[in-house]
């Protein structure tokens, strides 16, 4: 017969949330610590799973994972370093001069409120006005030398507006934000996709964003 004194085998917390409560530990801080700064994206029942193992980062939901980063300190790639977790954030190798916070893409429909960064890494030199966004899109993938990947991060200058025939730049309008290549075709001007399955956009449709100066990536494209 099992001993009444006995305690249930509970399986110890995986590594990567051990590291997380470690994290915050080292920060001096509780679990509504964590909560308070992320408003109301989290409650400390989650925050306990999280350390627990319970929950699965990796299927938390965006919002969550980035406020959960910021709180303890750190970027997404950070977080993922730290802990192990493929959260699909490639790492970047930037070289600049200065430095600022990178955006999802979608940010940059309300430049006024960006919300929370993904990142935080250096600018290339020479920017007046940077915004950093992370491509999300498949829109650029192409055999051209414009091509860029999706995760790679855009560096724009704001202040960059005045268009030129075979540059690139991100534009929105009512669909969202896109990064496309300015052409002047027999119809007219146009933002146009590396990717031909997305369609032209009229240059009078959209607003634009700024001129994409250089790209963060594995691999170099070229934009002249």
């Amino acid at each position: 017969m099992p001993n009444p004194k006995t305690k249930p085998n509970r399986s110890a917390p995986p590594t990567w949330a051990l590291r997380l409560k470690m994290r915050r530990l080292q920060l001096g801080k509780g679990q509504e610590d964590i909560v308070a700064e992320a408003g109301d994206l989290m409650t400390q029942g989650w925050v306990s799973d999280v350390e627990r193992g319970k929950v699965d980062l990796r299927n938390a939901g965006f919002s969550k994972v980035v406020a959960l980063a910021t709180a303890l300190g750190w970027t997404l790639p950070q977080l993922q370093k730290e802990t192990g977790i493929d959260l699909g954030i490639a790492p970047l190798t930037l070289v600049g001069e200065g430095s600022a916070d990178v955006y999802p893409m979608q940010a940059a429909r309300d430049l006024e409120n960006l919300g929370l960064p993904v990142s935080h890494d250096a600018v290339a030199p020479g920017i007046k006005q940077p915004l950093l966004l992370q491509l999300d899109s498949d829109e650029m993938v192409g055999t051209g030398p414009a091509s860029i990947r999706p995760g790679s991060v855009l560096h724009i200058d704001r202040a960059e507006r005045e268009l030129s025939e075979g540059r690139v730049y991100v534009i929105a309008d009512e669909a969202g934000v896109h990064c496309r290549l300015y052409a002047q075709t027999r119809l007219g001007a146009v933002f146009r996709a590396e990717n031909r399955t997305h369609e032209d956009i009229p240059a009078g449709d959209v607003q634009v964003i700024g001129k994409v100066v250089t790209v963060a990536t594995d691999y170099s494209p070229n934009l002249n």
